[in-house]
């Protein structure tokens, strides 16, 4: 299911957070670097951290010790999952990634190299934060729904939202889904499950509300396969006119 590539560590700074000014000055002047923040040295933790991170806007990931605990890296997920920010954290992207797979039903036993939970452990994250896992996979689900919008020809508000739902949350999820885009294995097993009840996200789909972006930045990444798909069934649909 993975393909994750290598960091290359002769290109890694670590440190903690707030990351120090020096190093960041490294990175302006090489911007092939990458920020390995120690999370337990670090001042700032938990909402306060990923905040920062998503402002600062540099490449970076978390390290976690061996000794963080399964509610502690369980709050630090949920908030990940549910923060209106784009936060860019490669660790926290394939923990809502190990999530939602298997919610979805995927055996998740050994796909994961380094897993953020153990299976159990996703279990039970899936019992006590079934509400933002249940909010990812209907949005997720109802992307269906948007790569049609994608495709002029098959981009109808009226068809679109027919028999469906319209949600108008602007923080119905966190905005970080966006980054399951990205990962190489996401579109080609993500979709090769039945969808649940779908709905029309009307902000999500229409609005530049991703740190100043449309969802169709993200959700058309080199990755994703169903839209070169739909793209042919609008052809087909616009000569059959």
């Amino acid at each position: 299911m993975l393909s994750i590539p290598a960091v290359d560590n002769n290109k890694v700074i670590s440190c903690t957070a707030p990351i120090q000014l020096d190093d960041l000055k490294k990175y302006f002047t090489d911007k092939s670097l990458n920020f390995h923040i120690n999370y337990t040295d670090s001042v700032l933790q938990d909402k306060k951290l990923l905040v920062y991170l998503s402002n600062l806007g540099v490449p970076c990931d978390i390290i976690l010790s061996d000794t963080f605990s399964f509610e502690e890296r369980s709050n630090l997920l949920n908030q990940y999952m549910t923060l209106p920010l784009i936060i860019d954290v490669p660790i926290l992207n394939l923990a809502a990634s190990l999530i939602i797979f298997k919610a979805k039903g995927y055996n998740i036993e050994d796909a994961y190299p380094h897993p953020y939970f153990s299976e159990q452990e996703v279990n039970t994250f899936l019992i006590d934060y079934d509400n933002t896992v249940q909010k990812w996979i209907k949005f997720l689900d109802s992307c269906a729904i948007y790569a049609q919008k994608c495709i002029p020809e098959l981009n109808s508000k009226e068809f679109l939202t027919g028999g469906v739902e319209i949600i108008s949350d602007r923080e119905y999820v966190g905005y970080s889904i966006v980054k399951l885009f990205s990962l190489s294995f996401f579109f080609n097993n993500y979709y090769k499950k039945p969808l649940g009840p779908l709905a029309y996200f009307e902000l999500q789909f229409e609005d530049y509300m991703f740190q100043g972006k449309n969802l169709y930045f993200y959700f058309a990444s080199k990755n994703n396969i169903l839209l070169p798909l739909l793209r042919i069934l609008g052809q087909d649909n616009n000569h059959d006119k």
